[in-house]
């Protein structure tokens, strides 16, 4: 059985490797021909193209492809034996369809958490590279702190709750100007900003408040203002618009929950933000879960491509209802936010009973 375990093991680890490899080329192809344009803004040559997609594939793409990966090594694994009635000859030793899956969910498993840890290291160091594209040649720097995001750059510290890139709002604005010595000389607070085209600051609902560095004892003088414009610059110093809390890790996320709920705001979004983040590597299990049972049903079919048609189908539903979850949960419904795990409960339900039903 030891021989057998192992055999199945190397045949799903080599399938997953293939497939993935095969995914990310394919995907790495059509980027480049959609947006040659825009990997030549960060250089020239194969440097800047090799540079766009290391950015680009593991932020937007690799959480997908492991999953799918997974899901099509299972499948096939077992599909292929299955049409060539290896699996007959398995099970007439007396081997239990649930013993031939045990190898393959035990390797699912590790690379879940083998995904959860790229998760927090290379996709979110993607994700600050596609925010420091943006960055500043004169060593600005975006960071979080205690329930907000700061900006630093030159004499200037600017501070915002929570952004909206599409919209490209803030929300929440501070902005802190200091001279030379380091001294405060104005403080601006506002309830919002709306960014322009020319990359002014439209503040809502601002307080200004004017200190003098020669008399630190004296009063501000301060202006209420229903509607200002604040010059910032250049689009390099709106750094503020990627202000995403899901660039965060899941330590430091979980902390900006905390820091949001101590600041008496709605932390509905986040803590869906969290749960779907942490969920996600753990459908790299329930893919391989749920690519098992259609493999072993290849015996009764013969058939790869009914069987596929149906696991397609199977992880189009899947996504289609946690899109509608996470929907529900970012809009500020408080019961969607485990809405996550109750979708990979309910689908591993559905594949671990097609599993039990298989013929022994």
């Amino acid at each position: 059985m030891r021989i057998l375990s192992r055999y199945l093991l190397a045949s799903y680890l080599t399938l997953f490797v293939s497939i993935l490899c095969i995914a990310v080329l394919i995907i790495a192809i059509v980027e480049m021909m959609l947006n040659f344009e825009q990997m030549f803004e960060q250089g020239e040559g194969l440097w800047a193209v090799g540079t766009y997609l290391l950015v680009r594939l593991p932020t937007y793409y690799l959480p997908y492809l492991v999953p799918f990966a997974s899901f099509g090594a299972a499948f096939l694994c077992l599909g292929i034996p299955a049409r060539a009635h290896e699996l007959v000859a398995m099970k007439t030793g007396g081997i239990a369809p649930m013993r031939i899956a045990a190898p393959l969910l035990a390797a699912a498993l590790a690379i879940s958490g083998l995904t959860l840890i790229a998760n927090e290291t290379i996709v979110l160091d993607a994700s600050s590279a596609v925010v420091g594209r943006d960055g500043d040649e004169d060593g600005g720097g975006l960071f979080q702190a205690r329930g907000s995001f700061w900006y630093h750059r030159g004499t200037f510290l600017y501070n915002v709750r929570e952004a909206d890139r599409a919209s490209r709002t803030l929300r929440g604005v501070s902005v802190f100007e200091r001279d030379a010595a380091g001294q405060l000389t104005r403080r601006l607070e506002a309830e919002s900003a709306r960014i322009s085209e020319d990359h002014r600051w439209h503040l809502r609902n601002a307080t200004v408040r004017t200190f003098d560095p020669g008399d630190p004892t004296a009063a501000p003088r301060t202006e209420h203002l229903p509607e200002t414009v604040l010059a910032v610059g250049t689009q390099r110093n709106l750094a503020l618009l990627d202000a995403d809390a899901s660039t965060l890790s899941l330590l430091r996320l979980r902390e900006y929950i905390r820091a949001v709920e101590d600041d008496g705001r709605d932390p509905t979004r986040y803590r869906a933000m969290f749960h779907e983040r942490l969920a996600d590597p753990v459908s790299v299990l329930l893919f391989t879960l749920l690519g098992i049972p259609l493999g072993l049903a290849v015996e009764q079919s013969r058939s790869l491509a009914v069987a596929g048609i149906q696991g397609i189908a199977l992880l189009g539903l899947f996504y289609a209802v946690k899109t509608v979850a996470s929907m529900l949960a970012s809009s500020g419904v408080a019961a969607a936010v485990p809405g996550p795990w109750f979708v990979l409960a309910s689908f591993a339900g559905f594949a671990a009973w097609r599993l039990a039903r298989a013929p022994s």
